[in-house]
């Protein structure tokens, strides 16, 4: 008999082992989810609700009418471009997919990267021409600012690192994940 009373005793002591290990588990969770709380509120300073500014609407001080033909703009030129870079990933896919094909012409080759570079070059017209929107837009001391910084933020699209190689500012483009280019040689002139 005492050994079922030990027996049972012990496994009381291991059911409510398991409870107080999870009450444990519990209590951490909510420790931890109070601290995060606790850092949002204190170091944020409470940015992590208002969206950025585009880098052109904070560099050029455009006023409201200005900021929604800008971001109409905006939001147009990057779905022309969403479009253009489908395309030429496609191109680059099916360029390379032939890599095993051993029978294909220097000419053949020639002529498929042609056209890639034909869809790039189209894309660079239509930034230019977008640019050109934006530059009318603008008062005509926005533009003289437009035309010093415009030059700086083609730059930093394409060097790794965004401005002089240091931190991008707020709203400037993003690179799309391309790896740094420090080791290309610069690309050939038009």
């Amino acid at each position: 008999m005492a050994w079922g009373h030990l027996i049972l005793t012990y496994r009381i002591m291991k059911e409510n082992n398991k409870y107080k290990i999870l009450w444990v588990a519990i209590g951490v969770l909510l420790l931890l989810n109070i601290g995060l709380l606790v850092w949002i509120a204190f170091f944020s300073n409470g940015n992590f609700a208002q969206p950025k500014r585009l880098f052109l609407e904070t560099e050029l001080k455009f006023d409201e009418r200005q900021t929604e033909v800008y971001r109409k703009l905006r939001r147009e030129h990057a779905q022309q471009m969403r479009g253009m870079r489908d395309e030429v990933k496609a191109m680059k896919e099916a360029y390379f997919k032939d890599l095993a094909q051993t029978n294909i012409s220097d000419d053949t080759l020639r002529a498929r990267a042609k056209r890639i570079e034909s869809k790039m070059a189209d894309a660079d017209v239509i930034t230019f021409r977008h640019f050109q929107q934006v530059r009318q837009m603008c008062t005509p001391a926005q533009q003289k600012h437009f035309d010093e910084v415009v030059i700086d933020l083609i730059r930093s699209i394409e060097r790794p690192g965004g401005p002089r190689g240091g931190p991008r500012p707020e709203g400037m483009p993003p690179r799309d994940g391309r790896p740094p280019m420090d080791d290309m040689p610069p690309p050939p002139e038009r």
